[in-house]
């Protein structure tokens, strides 16, 4: 069997949600600033719920995934980062925020160093938490069958599977990147999906 843990449930996997978002409130006014960089949907949805004046910044995404939501959204979508990599995001948007005025809205934990990075080449960049994840519990008996293959999306979504249940070494992990693969146990049988999108994960893991 297949299990997916993010919030959205796709067909021909079963779903089980492991973490719920909790959205800040935003009173930061963004007329000063010409550029927001997204690191999630969850971002965009955080601004979408607090500040319509987001969707007239320039807006950068770090992949398809959060791009495709900004459009959705009616956002001025001006770049997407073919790469879903923080480290490799901050360093492509250098050149391309060079003289804005940036506003990064990020989750409470982060995993890339996004904004260190981005101030540390001197680019005018002013970071707020506007959301973050709490993991969901589930009694033992809710643990994936042996032999299972497992669809990690993220850091998170490793820790929160991880306080929740036992690993069990028949189990076989996709990891959406290379960040979430390194948070996985380290006898874990996984492996790394070379395109970061659910759907391809969904498609390795059916493919197995």
């Amino acid at each position: 069997m297949i299990y997916f843990f993010s919030d959205k449930a796709y067909e021909g996997v079963v779903h089980l949600p492991l973490f719920e978002i909790a959205f800040d409130p935003i009173s930061i006014n963004l007329e000063k600033f010409d550029a927001i960089i997204f690191t999630s949907k969850n971002s965009v949805k955080a601004l979408e719920k607090s500040n319509a004046l987001w969707k007239e910044k320039e807006a950068y995404a770090i992949g398809k995934g959060t791009a495709s939501y900004i459009k959705h959204c009616g956002g001025n979508l001006v770049f997407t980062c073919q790469e879903s990599y923080g480290d490799s995001f901050a360093t492509t948007l250098i050149s391309l925020l060079d003289a804005k005025k940036v506003f990064f809205p990020r989750a409470k934990e982060v995993v890339s160093p996004i904004f260190e990075i981005l101030h540390g080449a001197n680019i005018a960049i002013q970071q707020h938490v506007v959301y973050e994840t709490h993991c969901k519990h589930y009694p033992r008996s809710s643990a994936p069958s042996q032999g299972a293959k497992l669809i990690f999306t993220s850091p998170s979504t490793v820790h929160c599977f991880l306080e929740n249940f036992p690993w069990d070494e028949s189990y076989t992990a996709i990891a959406i990147g290379k960040k979430t693969a390194a948070v996985l146990p380290s006898s874990a049988k996984m492996i790394i999906s070379s395109i970061q999108s659910i759907e391809h994960c969904i498609t390795l893991a059916k493919a197995l």
